[in-house]
Order: structure tokens, then sequence, then C-alpha cells
């Protein structure tokens, strides 16, 4: 009998076509400062963070495209939403608000708004018709009138009687302040600066230290130290 041998096919490999990679350059030698690059972002990222509310740079520029601190934005809308209000307050003798008490022009104030007798009446108006927090002991109460206004007013149309505790620090009382007055208030979150509540005080007749017509008040501040009864308070947002 034969034997039968079967032959196996041969399988020839064909040998995979050689890649040439190219060699990507090390970052250190595109950016030879690199680390030196970093270090400074990380340094000017600590700083700006440890700014204090009001002091942090915001997405607004002025005519030289430099950025503006939240402060320097809410300074200029108030100047402009003031200057809006007296136009339209021309001819007007009074506004009534909702909730509040007349709305006499407080831009510019009245002929005989210097005299005792004028600031004892609206003194007494003022702690009459004020809304706050009734929980606040009365010797510890400070009365105050919040001028406000809404994102998309270009004028104040809103003065309202309030009260807050002398014991408070600022910040509670801006806190106080956006929920008597129905204000969108963002100021604890983490959100761009001009987006933030600013608090201004109009100065006090015959008041020294200072060359503007408001001053700035700081979160960080006490009621005890910043307010006294019958200031005038502005409450606005620096985004334009």
């Amino acid at each position: 009998m034969r034997e039968v041998v079967l032959q196996q096919p041969q399988v020839r490999l064909q040998q995979a076509p050689v890649c040439h990679v190219s060699k990507l350059p090390k970052s250190a030698e595109v950016f030879p400062d690199l680390d030196k690059i970093r270090r400074d972002a990380e340094i000017k990222h600590k700083e700006e963070r440890n700014k204090k509310i009001g002091q942090r740079l915001t997405d607004v520029k002025d005519s030289n495209n430099k950025p503006l601190t939240s402060i320097e934005v809410a300074m200029l809308r108030l100047k402009k939403l003031l200057g809006n209000s007296a136009k339209s307050n021309k001819g007007n003798s009074s506004k009534t608000s909702s909730g509040s008490s007349l709305f006499r022009g407080f831009v510019g104030g009245g002929g005989n708004s210097d005299s005792t007798a004028s600031r004892m009446v609206e003194m007494n108006k003022l702690k009459r018709s004020a809304k706050g927090d009734s929980r606040i002991n009365v010797s510890d109460r400070v009365y105050v009138w919040v001028i406000y206004t809404s994102d998309d007013d270009t004028t104040f149309e809103v003065k309202s009687a309030q009260f807050f505790s002398k014991r408070w620090p600022i910040g509670k009382m801006l806190d106080s302040s956006a929920d008597i007055s129905k204000i969108k208030n963002v100021n604890n979150r983490e959100v761009d600066e001009s987006l933030r509540l600013a608090m201004f005080r109009k100065v006090r007749s015959g008041e020294k230290g200072t060359t503007s017509e408001f001053v700035y008040i700081p979160t960080s501040g006490r009621v005890e130290k910043e307010i006294k009864d019958g200031d005038e308070v502005y409450i606005l947002r620096g985004k334009r």
C-alpha cells in the first residue's frame, strides 16, 4: 500500500511597513519658561482670589481697555442711574412706591432738607414705615432709607424704609435688605464680580474726610461703624 504524503502550503509572512513616527519636541523646548509661566499664573490667581469682594477685577473695561473692579463698575452705574433719575424727576414733586413711603426727590434733596425740623419729621416717618427683622431689639435698631433698582431699570424707582441691627456685619445687612427689597442676591456664589450687589452711602451733610458724593460700604465692615440713623443707602449691581 502506498503511503500518501500531504504537503502543507507554505505561508509567506509579509513584513509590516515601517512607520516613521516624528518625535515631538518637549514642552520645555517649546516653552522654555513654562514653569515660570505656571508659577506666575498661580500667584496671580491667588492674589485675585484673596482680594476683598468689590476689589476683584471684572470683565468690564474702561476706555483704555483696563479691567475695572466691581466697585468701579457699580459706581459708574450709580452715577448714571442718578443722572437719569434727576432728569426724570424734573417737574414731579413726589412719587409713591409700593410698600414704601413717598419717594421724594432724593436726588439733590429739598430746599429745607438740612433744617432740624425737617430732619425730625423725616426720621419719624422713616421709623413708622421701616421694615426689618422684628426680633431685633429696638435699642439695637438703625433706620435707613434704602434706594434700589432692578437690573433692567434705567433710573432709581424705589425708596424703602428699613431697619437693621447695629451689631450686624455689613454683609448681613446687605443680605437682609436684598431679601426685604426682593432683589436677586448672588453675592454668596462664585460668579462674575460685576453681578454682585454693591452698597453705597450718600455722604452726610457736613461729613469730612471724603471728596466724593458717595461712600462705598465694604461687606467686611460693621453696621455700628458704617451706618447712622437717616442714612441714604444705595444698593445696585455693577452689571452694565
